[in-house]
């Protein structure tokens, strides 16, 4: 999978739209103001990309998989946005993990098993 080719005036662009946007917006509705073409998981890596960068630049962007992306100026969400991420991160890890002791030597135990969790559902479902 190729990295998206992101420009500076997109950076600038996507900036700019964060800053006008009074509410949560959703990657979709992004790329419709940047003009970004394509499926709709390209528009997605697209504007990740984007906002990576304008987190590198120092803009704090919040974002959450239901509502899209939100540039706070508030220093106490930022702060509380990356705590949850860190935890979050941890939280997978611990997962898969765990998620490696049910493999057996072949590594197809975890295929057949439907009591492992995976995401919201189970694997091999009843």
């Amino acid at each position: 999978m190729n990295e998206p080719n992101i420009t500076t005036d997109q950076v600038a662009e996507c900036l700019g739209i964060l800053k006008r946007a009074d509410k949560f917006m959703t990657a979709a509705e992004i790329a419709v103001h940047l003009g970004i073409a394509g499926c709709h998981e390209s528009q997605r890596r697209h504007i990740r990309a984007l906002v990576k960068q304008l987190r590198d630049n120092g803009e704090m962007i919040v974002a959450n998989s239901r509502d899209g992306y939100y540039l706070t100026a508030d220093i106490e969400k930022w702060k509380a946005y990356n705590e949850g991420r860190a935890i979050d991160a941890k939280e997978m890890l611990a997962e898969i993990s765990l998620r490696k002791k049910f493999i057996d030597k072949t590594g197809q135990g975890i295929l057949f098993d439907n009591r492992i969790p995976c995401g919201v559902a189970t694997m091999g479902g009843n």
